[in-house]
């Protein structure tokens, strides 16, 4: 089983989009495939579907840290993929995590374990982090296998991305499974001469981190956002080059990985 954490400490990157539509693409290669919205906010939530209002707050997060089976808080979308729904109320989750059996640090990698018996194991597992560091992130962190970070060319988002770095390295001291941080591009325009300057930057920084797969600014993530689809399910002009960027993203995922 591969864990996936999309993760920056600073919002506005893109991380939700690309957990969606990243999760989507893993399911249209036949793989089983689980979404962990951790985030307050529940956008990746909403953007499957799911009105958070319908949502109670022990099918959350919440939920797990008070020892509900994940299992039985997990529905499935209309994506082709399962979802463990978020709740306005994970506002408190740092909090909660916080106050659980060693900080909360395993709390999320002993329930992704958990759920793995007697039921078939998922394959993948996609969480959506809030742009935040502390305990969730910690503990999510302690049941990844790779840190993916988004990054755009901005100032603040480098400054972010080397906070997340070595956040993930002191994760390590106790997640022998996780493999690193990759950095993915998103929403680059590659003719653009600050954003080659911040390119070149990232490659100088970030050699050995960096995913071939570059996301460039493209309308079909934004309007199948608004239309609570992924790419997958939309039809707009440029969905099929944005599929295939995805689907590229997947196939360097499951080289670097394996598939399982």
């Amino acid at each position: 089983m591969q864990i996936y954490g999309i993760a920056l400490e600073k919002g506005g990157v893109g991380k939700t989009s690309i957990a969606v539509n990243l999760a989507a693409a893993f399911s249209k290669v036949n793989l089983r495939v689980l979404l962990i919205d951790l985030d307050a906010q529940a956008h990746a939530t909403s953007w499957l579907g799911v009105s958070p209002e319908t949502v109670r707050p022990e099918e959350s997060m919440l939920g797990i840290v008070q020892g509900r089976p994940l299992r039985s808080c997990v529905r499935p979308s209309s994506a082709g993929f399962d979802l463990l729904p978020a709740h306005p109320a994970m506002a408190s989750l740092p909090v909660q995590v916080a106050g659980a059996l060693n900080s909360g640090l395993f709390l999320l990698q002993d329930a992704i374990a958990q759920a793995s018996t007697p039921a078939p194991p998922y394959d993948v597992v996609v969480l959506d982090l809030a742009p935040a560091r502390g305990p969730v992130l910690a503990t999510a962190l302690s049941a990844m296998t790779r840190c993916i970070a988004p990054v755009q060319p901005e100032d603040l988002v480098l400054q972010s991305l080397r906070a997340l770095t070595e956040s993930v390295r002191a994760a390590q001291r106790v997640n022998p499974r996780l493999r690193g941080l990759s950095v993915l591009r998103n929403r680059y325009a590659p003719r653009s001469a600050g954003d080659q300057i911040y390119d070149a930057t990232l490659r100088e920084t970030y050699v050995g981190s960096l995913l071939q797969t570059i996301l460039p600014v493209r309308a079909a993530l934004r309007d199948a956002a608004g239309m609570r689809q992924t790419v997958f399910a939309y039809g707009g002009s440029d969905a099929p080059e944005v599929r295939a960027l995805f689907l590229n993203l997947v196939d360097e995922l499951i080289t670097l990985d394996g598939g399982s």
